[in-house]
Formats: structure tokens, sequence, C-alpha cells
């Protein structure tokens, strides 16, 4: 049977298309439409793409990535007419994606009527988080009225490798304490408890947390507060500056890529050398700070374009955490490779797993058929 994923993002869609044989997946077609005007003319597009690949057997399952469950959805779930309201009354906590994850499910729906439509739910890995660890430090009126509290994101990505990396071990997430580390241009880690999320660096939005490709991450609310009341600084436009001008490439002046960053930094640029050193040190602070949830930690897993490509940062990352029972082995962790592979030995062992987050979805649309 084939199961199509959208993945729908602020401004450009994904879709992959796979054909399951009892356990085995095959991808037939991937692709990314950029820079849209509108979701529901990007799934059109897709479809027009996918054309070829549609004949013979219909699809039988469309998952759509959804950003924002809230603490309604613990698992991906059917979409019926209950469903897509639950999604629509969560627009606006996360109003550049949910609207959109909608409007791509409408097309795909209009299209394939007779498929059965899945949401899979960023946050809903997350929905295990203890309250001691999702309860912000406002008035508790925040959090019963207006919903204030640390939802965690990436949650897909989290749940893939963990029982990606079990799956090489021959065992359950359900064995190991984890802490997995999702580095791309959003980065966030997440502490890992026997299969079940415990904590995550990212909060009420993916805005909290790691400095990131673009975005902040943590900041002292009352620096905002004081951009606002003492020089005039727009809400709407500190918004647009926290998220979209700052993390790497605010601090570098340089890019929010990488590649870029360090390519600068060897050339001798200081801003670009201080934005590795504060990307690097944020996740460093984070596996500390997790390893003290979990009370130790199984094993450190990168994952992300930067995760799964810069040896660099992982190893800088790393860097002096031997006495928490981490290390790098060097040639592991600089020999090329897109698999799988354990690149330390150590007490707590170091992992690069790539993700797959499309395929995620396609399992969780196939067993629900």
């Amino acid at each position: 049977m084939k199961i199509l994923v959208l993945n729908a993002g602020s401004s450009s869609l994904k879709f992959n298309l796979f054909e399951f044989h009892g356990r085995t997946e095959q991808l037939l077609q991937k692709g990314t439409i950029e820079r849209v005007s509108g979701m529901a003319d990007a799934v059109r597009q897709a479809f027009a793409i996918l054309e070829p690949m549609l004949s013979g057997e219909s699809v039988a399952g469309v998952g759509h990535r959804v950003v924002h469950g809230g603490d309604q959805f613990s698992e991906s779930v059917v979409i019926d007419s209950s469903v897509e309201k639950k999604i629509e009354s969560l627009s606006s906590l996360a109003p550049l994606h949910n609207v959109h994850s909608l409007e791509a499910y409408r097309a795909a729906r209009e299209r394939l009527p007779d498929a059965v439509h899945v949401a899979a739910f960023d946050t809903a890995f997350h929905t295990t988080l203890p309250p001691h660890a999702y309860v912000y430090g406002l008035p508790y009126e925040y959090l019963t009225e207006k919903k204030i509290r640390r939802y965690g994101f990436h949650g897909i990505s989290h749940r893939y490798v963990s029982q990606r990396f079990a799956e090489l071990q021959g065992k359950s997430a359900a064995d190991y304490r984890l802490i997995t580390c999702h580095l791309g241009n959003g980065c966030s880690v997440c502490a890992i408890d026997h299969g079940r999320s415990i904590d995550t660096s990212m909060g009420f939005t993916p805005l909290e947390g790691l400095v990131m490709g673009t975005r902040s991450g943590d900041i002292d609310a009352a620096a905002v507060l004081h951009l606002v009341t003492q020089y005039h600084e727009e809400p709407a436009r500190l918004l647009e500056i926290l998220n979209s001008e700052s993390g790497l490439k605010g601090i570098s002046g340089i890019s929010g890529d990488m590649r870029d960053v360090l390519q600068a930094a060897d050339g001798g640029e200081s801003r670009a050398r201080l934005a590795i050193d504060v990307f690097c040190y944020r996740v460093r602070k984070y596996i500390g700070a997790y390893l003290a949830a979990m009370n130790g930690a199984d094993a450190l897993i990168f994952t992300g374009g930067i995760g799964e490509n810069a040896a660099r940062v992982r190893a800088q990352i790393c860097a002096g955490m031997s006495n928490l029972g981490i290390a790098v082995d060097q040639d592991a962790n600089t020999k090329e490779s897109k698999s799988a592979r354990r690149i330390g030995k150590s007490v707590v062992e170091v992992w690069v797993v790539p993700t797959d987050e499309e395929l995620l979805i396609a399992r969780d649309t196939a067993g629900r058929l």
C-alpha cells in the first residue's frame, strides 16, 4: 500500500511517498515545494509531480505533520471533524504552522477523499512531561486559563532517533535513558527516560532553549520588556528579531547556517568563533542538566543537519565532559558516513543517528489504517 506524507512548513511543503510491503518500507518519491503563495497550491504542485507514481494502487493513507497539538493529543490520530476543529483551535499557539497544515490537509482530502488522513504532532511525544518540568514560575492562572506552559517540539524527530537507537541494539527505547540533540536550523535537546520524554529545551514556542540558526533561545524576559519600555521597540518587530535575526546569524553577523559560520571562523572572524562557542556551550549546559534530571544516561545522540554532519561541533560540545562520562573518539567522530554510528565508547555512549521524521509519520499513518 502507498502512504503519502505532507510536511507543511511556514513557507514550504515537503512531500514523501512510501510503499509498504508488510514491515518493509520503500521511499518512492520525495520533494519540496518552496516559497509557496498558498499551501493548497503547493499541494496541487506536489500531486502534479507525484502523478506518475500514483497510478495503479491508490494511496491508502496520508500523514500530515502538525506542529502544535497542545495538551490534547498524545499520539498521532485519524483526522475527523472533531480533530480538525481542535487543531484549528490551537492555531493561536502556532500561527505560522497549524493553519498551513490544515490548508494542506483540506487540499489533500479533496484530492484523496477515500484515503485515511492522520495528524502527527510535534508536541505529542512531550505530553509525558511531568508538571515540574512543564510548569513555568508564573501565577497558576496563566497555566489553567491561558495554557502558558512548556509544550516542547521536534517530538517526531526525538521519538524516531530514540526508537532507531534501540532498534540498532535489538532492544526497546523503554530499556534506555537517552539524551537526544536535534541540531539543525531549529535546535532542541530532549531527556528520554525509558521511552518517555521527561524534559525538553523548547517551551511554549520553539523559541525557548538552545541558540539556533536564527532564534535566540533562552533570554531573560525582562530584557525584552526593557527594549519595549526603554527603547520603544515594537513587540511584533522584537518577535521577528528573536525568531529570524538572532542565534548564529545575530551573533556572527554572517549567517544562520552553521556551515557558513564555521567557514568564517576558519577565516579569522571573531564573531563567528563566538557564535560557535555560545552555540556549543548552550547545548553542553542542557546535556548536563538532563544528566542530572535522569541521574545519568546510557547514550547521547546527535541528529539533525548540524548534529549529523558537523563533527567539529559535536567534538566541541562534548569536550571537557569526561568526568560526566562523555567523550568522543576523534577518528570515529570525523569519519564521514550517512549511517547511524557510535562515535564515543565512553560510559555514556555517544551516537550519531540520522533522523527521518517523514518515515515515522508514514509508519504512524500505516498503523491507523
